[in-house]
């Protein structure tokens, strides 16, 4: 003979259940509400389908690439063809005076800054880099190519780079925060008899971090 259920008790299972799933998510929720918030950048900032700098940096991961969220828009430049965009961690800019896909990118890890450049309309032989640091006055280093589009160079962030008088001038403000400062260009030569054909320079890029 089967024993009639109480329907209070029914109930009082059901609600206990609703209660111990419902405490479980509580539980669960803030991890994963703050993992979305980690990876998620400003949309207003991030650059629309179409976009030569956007399509890279989505390409490369966009906010877990070494580059970061997007710190502003994507902006041209007023006298010249081409555009640039800073990262958290970098700036990408669009150098099409290279090529119409040409794109130099430059980014800190912990204790190097890095450049890296590709979309040349031709083929190369060899790079010429123009570096700076802080303003105290360009260094040039020949770079092997990757491709004959494409290379890359880096350096340490405390690299020794002092000005014609001998000194290694920094920018500090009043409160004695410093920054340093990298500028880079780049160019494409093939070897010749007697000189090189080099193509013009990048547009600069440039990247700084507090120290």
């Amino acid at each position: 003979m089967s024993i009639p259920r109480d329907p209070t008790m029914v109930k009082i299972r059901v609600l206990l259940a609703a209660a111990t799933a419902t405490a479980g998510l509580a539980i669960l929720a803030p991890a994963s509400a703050q993992a979305s918030t980690a990876s998620a950048c400003d949309p207003a900032l991030v650059a629309p389908q179409g976009s030569l700098i956007g399509g890279f940096w989505r390409s490369k991961g966009g906010p877990n690439s070494v580059y970061g969220c997007p710190t502003t828009k994507e902006f041209g430049y007023p006298d010249k063809r081409g555009s640039w965009q800073r990262f958290r961690n970098g700036k990408i800019v669009w150098s099409p005076n290279l090529g119409n896909g040409a794109l130099v990118r430059a980014y800190f890890t912990r204790d190097r800054v890095f450049l890296a450049w590709s979309g040349l309309g031709r083929d190369w032989d060899y790079f010429n880099v123009l570096w700076d640091k802080n303003g105290n006055g360009n260094h040039q280093v020949r770079v092997a190519r990757q491709t004959p589009w494409s290379g890359a160079f880096s350096l340490p962030v405390n690299v020794r780079a002092p000005s014609s008088d001998g000194e290694e001038h920094v920018t500090c403000s009043a409160h004695g925060g410093c920054t340093t400062r990298f500028s880079f260009s780049v160019e494409g030569c093939d070897r010749g008899i007697f000189k090189s054909d080099c193509s013009p320079w990048s547009i600069q890029n440039s990247v700084t971090r507090e120290n």
